[in-house]
């Protein structure tokens, strides 16, 4: 008889040791806290708060936690990405581009070119008292190697304007008359441009389409007695779109 007791004692032992703990088969229920055995489990959904088991049991690889960003707040408008990583379809996503039409005119130098005919030099060149960069120019003179001047540019048809002021540059003879003209296929555009060296001319001329640009340049006055009376200049001339 003196085994039933014994019995007895265990049995309200384990009684109270397991209905005061609250932890039935290895999990928590209502309790804040576990013993250690319970400790691989984690904290049950009742013991958390009520948070989401997914979000708050979720770890990076490494066993920190996850990060912050999982758990936002999807009404803050500071978060814009959905549980699944996706931009929001609200919010507009940001451009890979810009628009050609927000850029402006594309503009070529014909100086940053190489002629398909003939030659010219580049730089910066004085006209009528106003420096241009970019230029291009040639020498220029009463010979008849000198007495008429071109340069021609390939356009591929890639272009729609040419740009360009005109004029002797001012390291020519001070009474230097030069004639300007522009030809795109053969055709020309445009008036004769005559100028001084106290006198320039603008230059604009639609080319689109064109494939050859030729621009001409014609001793008019100056030197008399030598052959050479300065520089026929094309001020920043240029091609734009």
């Amino acid at each position: 008889m003196r085994g039933k007791p014994a019995v007895a004692a265990c049995v309200a032992l384990a009684f109270a040791v397991f209905g005061l703990s609250g932890c039935t088969s290895n999990t928590c229920e209502g309790q804040s806290v576990c013993g250690e055995d319970n400790d691989a489990n984690g904290p049950s959904a009742g013991a958390s708060g009520g948070g989401d088991p997914s979000l708050e049991a979720s770890a990076t690889s490494d066993g920190a936690p996850a990060s912050a960003s999982a758990t936002q707040d999807p009404t803050d408008p500071g978060s814009r990405q959905s549980a699944g990583g996706d931009t929001d379809p609200g919010q507009d996503s940001p451009s890979t581009g810009v628009e050609e039409s927000s850029l402006g005119p594309q503009t070529t130098h014909l100086s940053e070119m190489r002629p398909i005919e003939k030659r010219a030099y580049s730089g910066t060149a004085q006209i009528a008292g106003t420096p241009y960069t970019s230029s291009i120019w040639k020498d220029i003179g009463p010979s008849d190697n000198l007495s008429s001047v071109y340069v021609v540019y390939a356009l591929d048809g890639k272009w729609t304007t040419f740009v360009a002021d005109v004029g002797p540059d001012s390291d020519s003879r001070a009474d230097a008359v030069i004639d300007f003209e522009v030809y795109l296929d053969g055709r020309q555009l445009g008036e004769t441009h005559r100028t001084t060296v106290t006198r320039s001319a603008h230059i604009e001329e639609k080319v689109t389409e064109g494939v050859q640009l030729r621009l001409v340049a014609k001793h008019v006055s100056g030197s008399t007695n030598g052959a050479y009376t300065g520089q026929a200049a094309w001020g920043s001339a240029r091609l734009e779109n």
